[in-house]
């Protein structure tokens, strides 16, 4: 069973660690220009917030979760062989959108299914994902050379050939047991105080990101940098997460998904400072292995707050509505602000980020306290092992 998500988180990230470094540059080789790409990147942002929910509800309350992924991913597919035929942006920009609805609700469904059957089955669900990680590393590094070999054309072939890979994968996993879900699960959750709180507290932590996602190899470069070192640098970053991941069963035990936030937060207000203030190539070695706290740490807290507190016919739209908040609107604003920041006060915006980490970690203190809050209210439901769900 670990085997089974293994391959597919490799599957799926190995079309991730394409599409995030190298889509952009398909685009520009389709002739789009830089306010063009910007727009279809930053509107795929915020669809993806909206669509991952409305699929999740489907999966919540059909139980169908495996057969949603393989349509999604033979979807994505024959959507992105579609925009090869594509000309022009107003198409370019209706089918991208399409196609990266359904690529990203591979992330957040499987998840799901990963965290729940790590729980069933007794593996470590971070040493599943962080084959992930790997296969991202893998994917970043070897499509710069085979794109520098065959040009940027081949983008597009590597990416449909990794999306096959995760219909494939897909369709190895399981078939979890039907169970029908409340009407409106994301709905019953979002009426839930402390669901809001726990979205809240993970969306600034992951949103703290975002000037480093999108001006870091900028800022760098500046300082005179060489891409090499910059190219460790994230490589490091990734290397971090995949230690965290390896040895996350007995951390989210020990510290729960409350600390782990505030782990998070801690390593960020740390991270960012540091960031805001040096451009020092040791000072950036130095805070770079703290991704593996600000990001792994964060996430690891969210997957296993839903384990723990969320009933289980209900789990795939919280993962969506974590996946959707927290990467898709959290990040989407941080994203908008940062750019403004960036052009104002250059390393400095990284001091924003400081600041949304420092909430992340005040939500979480919220979200601790709220810990004996009554029970969500959808079908009589209880968590692994026995536990009743909280609220």
């Amino acid at each position: 069973m670990a085997a089974r998500y293994s391959f597919y988180y490799a599957a799926v990230f190995l079309a991730i660690g394409i599409h995030v470094p190298f889509w952009p540059a398909w685009l520009a080789h389709r002739g789009l220009d830089a306010g063009e790409i910007s727009l279809i990147l930053s509107v795929a942002i915020w669809v993806r917030a909206f669509a991952n929910p409305f699929i999740a509800h489907f999966a919540d309350r059909s139980g169908a979760h495996r057969r949603i992924i393989l349509i999604s991913a033979a979807g994505s597919v024959g959507a992105y062989a579609v925009i090869g035929a594509a000309d022009g942006f107003p198409a370019l920009f209706a089918l991208n959108l399409l196609a990266t609805s359904l690529f990203m609700a591979l992330i957040p469904l499987g998840e799901n299914l990963a965290s729940r059957s790590a729980a069933t089955h007794g593996f470590d669900y971070g040493r599943v994902r962080l084959w992930g990680s790997i296969a991202f590393i893998a994917a970043a590094w070897a499509g710069g050379f085979a794109i520098d070999l065959a040009g940027d054309g081949a983008i597009l072939w590597m990416l449909l050939s990794a999306l096959a890979c995760a219909a494939i994968a897909g369709s190895r996993l399981p078939r979890p047991r039907r169970r029908g879900a409340a009407r409106f699960p994301a709905l019953v959750l979002l009426r839930s105080k402390t669901f809001l709180i726990f979205i809240l507290a993970v969306s600034l932590l992951q949103a703290s990101h975002a000037v480093l996602y999108l001006f870091s190899t900028l800022h760098w470069r500046s300082a005179g940098i060489p891409d090499s070192a910059i190219g460790a640098l994230w490589a490091e970053g990734v290397a971090a997460e995949i230690l965290l991941f390896a040895f996350s069963g007995a951390a989210a035990a020990r510290l729960g998904p409350v600390r782990l936030m505030l782990i998070a937060a801690a390593a960020g207000l740390v991270r960012w400072t540091v960031l805001a203030e040096s451009t020092d190539l040791a000072a950036l070695a130095a805070v770079q292995w703290l991704h593996g706290l600000t990001f792994g740490a964060a996430h690891l807290a969210a997957i296993h707050y839903i384990l723990r507190t969320v009933p289980e016919d209900m789990s795939a739209s919280a993962q969506s509505l974590y996946s959707g908040f927290a990467v898709g609107l959290a990040m989407g604003l941080a994203m908008l602000a940062g750019g403004q920041l960036f052009d104002a006060f250059g390393g400095g915006a990284f001091h924003a980020m400081t600041a949304l980490s420092v909430g992340g970690g005040l939500a979480a203190v919220w979200l601790g306290r709220r810990v004996s809050a009554p029970p969500l209210r959808g079908r009589e439901s209880s968590a692994p092992g026995g536990k009743r769900t909280a609220d």
